[in-house]
């Protein structure tokens, strides 16, 4: 059986809340139910980048959101995580503390619970992904359009996704896309995606809480040896040497050969221009 490539990890009592899920994300398959903070881990070591994590901030029925919440997004910062409890006037002071733990949303339980609501957050929570990843690592000259074309290609490696992936969700075929490319002066698509994936990876090496396996694992790769020999012929390094800067590393590569890419193109003698036009 197929690991859902957006999948939910759902730690959450409320009645009738992992339903409503089911029905918001529109497969059932999706949404695993964790039974508490030690099984989440647990899973969260094997998942994807694209996975979501909806919590009870205060499992097991503690007043104030709990340590091990902290103690998660310390350990796994890249993980997205959203809390689900009723704000009310006693809990509304908690949304501030959990936002600087990391925490990416707020559900709120009795207001916003409903499969209509859920689907509508989860899209905008997951929609997020690419975007973080995208306003961290591009130069800021990056034109609005080609940030565009980006954010789905991030998306698709994201889901593990191809070339021919990222022309049908762009709703164009592989040969437009990669005249955009060349237009945007990107790499190839190919080229990008791996670029993109590359990044992904990288940002979960971050994490002081996942081994070079499971970001491995959560990112697609065949094994540990496969992300490692990836790193060294992109970064020249290995995931030892990267540790604790690994991202930053994988931006400056990045961006420095969309520099090159440009600066190629203009030596051609054309003209500066955005990628669709």
């Amino acid at each position: 059986m197929l690991t859902p490539t957006r999948p939910l990890l759902v730690m959450h009592s409320a009645q009738g809340l992992p339903q409503a899920l089911r029905e918001a994300s529109g497969d059932p398959a999706r949404v695993w139910p964790m039974a508490d903070w030690d099984a989440l881990e647990r899973a969260m070591e094997r998942v994807p980048p694209t996975a979501v994590v909806i919590v009870d901030p205060y499992a097991p029925a503690e007043a104030e959101p709990s340590t091990r919440l902290e103690a998660l997004l310390t350990q796994m910062p890249s993980a997205t995580v959203v809390a689900a409890f009723e704000v009310t006037a006693q809990t509304a002071r908690h949304v501030e503390m959990l936002a600087r733990w990391g925490v990416a949303d707020v559900i709120d339980l009795g207001r916003e619970d409903t499969p209509v609501s859920l689907r509508r957050r989860l899209r905008m929570v997951q929609g997020r992904l690419a975007a973080r990843l995208l306003e961290r690592a591009l130069p800021r000259s990056t034109p609005t359009r080609t940030r565009a074309l980006l954010a789905v290609a991030a998306d698709t490696a994201a889901t593990g996704g191809g070339s021919a992936d990222l022309a049908q969700a762009l709703g164009v075929t592989e040969r437009t896309v990669l005249r955009w490319c060349g237009r945007a002066d990107l790499p190839q698509p190919r080229r990008l995606l791996a670029w993109l994936r590359i990044l992904l990876a990288a940002d979960m090496l971050d994490d002081p809480g996942r081994t070079l396996a499971a970001v491995a694992r959560a990112c697609g790769y065949s094994s540990d040896t496969a992300l490692r020999n990836t790193l060294r012929t992109f970064l020249s390094a290995s995931p030892t040497e990267l540790r604790g800067q690994a991202f930053q590393t994988a931006a400056a590569a990045f961006a420095r050969e969309l520099f090159e890419l440009r600066d190629a193109a203009h030596a051609r003698g054309r003209p500066e221009r955005t990628w669709l036009y």
